[in-house]
């Protein structure tokens, strides 16, 4: 299975996004989304699980969680935007009852990977802003086994 990780977009979506998601079976938008378009375009490659972020209004925030948790490939991933450490994110789940194997987020604006007790916390980067010398990025979400993997795309 392969899930595309976007984020931050800010109303922006760069037509390379379509080439890099044409055959993931999901996307996953981890805020600052900009405006439904964005997410209307996305679900024109796969269905699209979002929250919103610090910088989305209305009507994004009536619709969407700021946090969401789904199974997907026999792995928990949840999906936020802002996660301050992966240390205060995994008591923050485990006060929420929530367990997570995959945690994805945004907001830095930079493609990151951590492993932090056994989950994986994964920010795709910015698809619009990057605040990354690399570039712009997503990322590609692959689960083989029951077993997460991922690999950044800048552009």
């Amino acid at each position: 299975m392969k899930i595309g990780l976007i984020s931050d977009t800010h109303n922006r979506l760069n037509a390379r996004i379509f080439e890099i998601f044409s055959q993931v079976d999901l996307i996953i938008h981890a805020g600052d989304i900009g405006s439904e378009n964005i997410l209307i375009e996305l679900k024109t490659l796969a269905p699209v699980k979002a929250v919103y972020g610090n910088m989305d209004s209305f009507p994004l925030v009536s619709r969407l969680a700021g946090i969401d948790c789904l199974q997907v490939g026999g792995l928990s991933i949840c999906v936020t935007h802002i996660v301050h450490s992966p240390r205060s994110f995994a008591f923050e789940l485990f006060k929420l009852e929530k367990k997570a194997d995959v945690v994805v987020s945004g907001h830095t604006h930079r493609a990151q990977q951590v492993w932090y007790k056994n989950i994986l916390f994964v920010n795709p980067g910015s698809a619009s802003q990057p605040r990354d010398s690399r570039g712009a990025s997503v990322g590609v979400l692959t689960v083989e086994n029951g077993k997460p993997g991922v690999e950044f795309v800048f552009f």
